[in-house]
């Protein structure tokens, strides 16, 4: 599947998990703002970045950047507080989707734990998937 598919399906699947929970949601007109979506929970709206999640190891990985090609090649691109605040990430393989603020998050990749670590990696630094899970952000 190409990645705009991609990303169209995964954009359309937490679309309806956050109406499901009683959410507004609002689309932008176009594709030059960073953020995919408005949600508005009656109280505050949020610029969110949606995410398609992938299954590594136990965990669902996700990236914070977004990658243009231009005519100087790749370029990656991180998202900052002054464009988005949350991102939405959607796992297949957990048929799940996932709130996370920008404030949870680092640079690079995020990795959300599903399965227990192998039995000597730090625990620390390790975000629970299901801490992480809409349904338990919006109540």
């Amino acid at each position: 599947m190409n990645p705009s598919r991609k990303g169209d399906e995964t954009e359309a699947v937490i679309l309806g998990a956050l109406m499901r929970l009683g959410l507004s949601v609002s689309v932008p007109f176009g594709d030059s703002d960073r953020y995919d979506m408005v949600v508005d929970d009656g109280d505050d709206c949020y610029r969110v970045q949606c995410k398609t999640g992938s299954w590594v190891n136990g965990a669902v990985r996700f990236k914070l950047y977004s990658s243009t090609v231009g005519t100087d090649g790749r370029v990656d691109t991180d998202y900052t507080a002054d464009e988005i605040d949350a991102y939405a990430v959607h796992s297949r393989e957990m048929e799940q989707v996932y709130w996370v603020p920008i404030a949870d998050t680092g640079s690079g990749e995020m990795r959300l734990r599903v399965n227990d670590p192998h039995p000597k990696a730090p625990r620390s630094r390790i975000n629970w998937a299901a801490e992480y899970e809409v349904s338990h952000q919006f109540r």
